[in-house]
């Protein structure tokens, strides 16, 4: 069951990747604030994102996990979002699915480092800040490209009993001359993951 949904993550962000690659993308920087009513989140995206959908088997439950993606220059920047549905919201289930959302993500690059997040604070909407983590990975794609990871996920409980995962992240395509840490810095890293506003 786990692969599976490893195998159903991948092919969504490799779909995601094509899709954007066939319909074009502006070379530069075209940054623009998106609000996603549907999904409950604002989002500073660097082009007009394009939205994927797929649907995957949980504990038995249909979930689905709606992204929207823009890929500029060497980066693909997306937010994912999947609303838990009632039966797996107990703090067990919604672990257990956080844990499978960030083991498939992980797995998308091979790398000897250790995947250990580190814990920060996102700003809502509203302006309170939640808990989330992060990890930054440097590793090698399936295609056998060196690429940087940057991951962010939060899990959002709304006052209604409403429970959204979030996911953040950039690919980013490296040469072998390239300093992560001066890739980390960019003003395009922080904009894109200060941008991110969850409702």
């Amino acid at each position: 069951m786990q692969n599976i949904i490893f195998m159903l993550i991948k092919r969504l962000l490799i779909a995601i990747t094509l899709f954007i690659s066939i319909s074009g993308c502006t070379p530069t920087y075209d940054w623009r604030i998106v609000r996603l009513d549907d999904l409950l989140y604002e989002a500073l995206y660097p082009g007009k994102p394009s939205r994927a959908e797929k649907v995957m088997s949980f504990q038995g439950q249909k979930l689905s996990m709606t992204m929207e993606a823009v890929k500029v220059k060497d980066g693909l920047y997306a937010v994912g979002v999947i609303q838990v549905p009632p039966e797996l919201r107990s703090i067990d289930s919604t672990n257990s699915l956080m844990s499978f959302v960030q083991n498939g993500m992980l797995s998308n690059l091979k790398t000897n480092e250790v995947n250990s997040p580190k814990p920060i604070k996102i700003k809502t909407y509203q302006g309170e800040m939640l808990s989330a983590s992060e990890w930054v990975i440097d590793g090698i794609g399936p295609d056998q490209q060196r690429r940087l990871m940057r991951l962010r996920l939060l899990q959002r409980n709304f006052p209604d009993g409403l429970v959204q995962i979030y996911q953040q992240s950039i690919l980013q395509t490296l040469n072998s001359d390239q300093s992560i840490e001066k890739i980390l810095n960019s003003d395009e890293h922080s904009m894109f993951l200060t941008g991110f506003k969850p409702y």
